[in-house]
């Protein structure tokens, strides 16, 4: 008896061979694509790839602050010995710390409140400012421009200068400051300041006197230039 193929394996045989062909030709096509993929640069990934500060939440503010007064001529009194008008000449600096507390919702819009410790080497112009400050930055890079408004209340120190014409500030008066900058970030947490900005500062009540006998007691504007460097946590 002779021995061969049945018929249902010879029907099964094409079958077999066209499935393996279009496995194989399948197998293909996927290791192409692979081999392809693999030769491209990853895609970009969501998110920032650069040093990102923080944008929401509790934020502070310690800067040095440096002030210098433009408006020399501030008040004016009578001699009391001449009886002329005499115009007051103010030449002075401040410098001191500002510290600021506040929180951001996001990125360009934080509210916070500080004071500032002005120190004046002469004696008469040192003052406290405690304000209210609308603080915006503007990008989400390492580097970003921000800006700063401040509205407040100036204290003065009460002191004087020791000189024939001494002048004493005493009773403060509204402050009001603008501010432009950048900051770096160093970490997301971490970032340095460094602005320029404008700082008025009215007194209600500045006193001058000639031999220690005040002679005019007067409400006085003043007008400063204003420069800070410092960090932002």
């Amino acid at each position: 008896m002779a021995w061969g193929p049945s018929a249902a394996s010879q029907g099964l045989t094409p079958l077999y061979v066209r499935f393996m062909k279009k496995t194989l030709l399948l197998l293909t096509l996927i290791a192409a694509v692979g081999i392809v993929n693999a030769g491209q640069p990853p895609a970009p990934q969501d998110g920032p790839t650069h040093v990102e500060f923080k944008y929401y939440g509790f934020y502070c503010v310690i800067d040095y602050t440096h002030m210098v007064a433009f408006t020399n001529e501030s008040g004016q009194y009578m001699d009391p010995v001449s009886g002329q008008i005499i115009y007051a000449i103010d030449n002075y600096s401040l410098n001191g710390i500002t510290a600021i507390a506040g929180w951001q919702w996001r990125k360009e819009s934080a509210l916070g409140i500080g004071f500032s410790y002005l120190n004046d080497a002469q004696g008469s112009f040192s003052q406290i400012p405690v304000f209210l400050e609308f603080r915006s930055h503007f990008l989400r890079n390492r580097i970003t421009p921000f800006t700063s408004v401040q509205l407040g209340y100036s204290i003065p120190f009460g002191s004087k200068n020791a000189v024939e014409d001494y002048t004493r500030i005493n009773e403060g008066g509204i402050t009001f400051g603008l501010d432009l900058g950048a900051r770096f970030a160093v970490s997301k947490k971490l970032g340095f300041n460094l602005y320029v900005g404008y700082q008025m500062i009215q007194n209600r009540s500045v006193e001058r006197g000639f031999n220690q006998v005040a002679v005019s007691q007067f409400p006085e504007l003043y007008h400063h230039y204003k420069f800070g460097i410092g960090i932002n946590f």
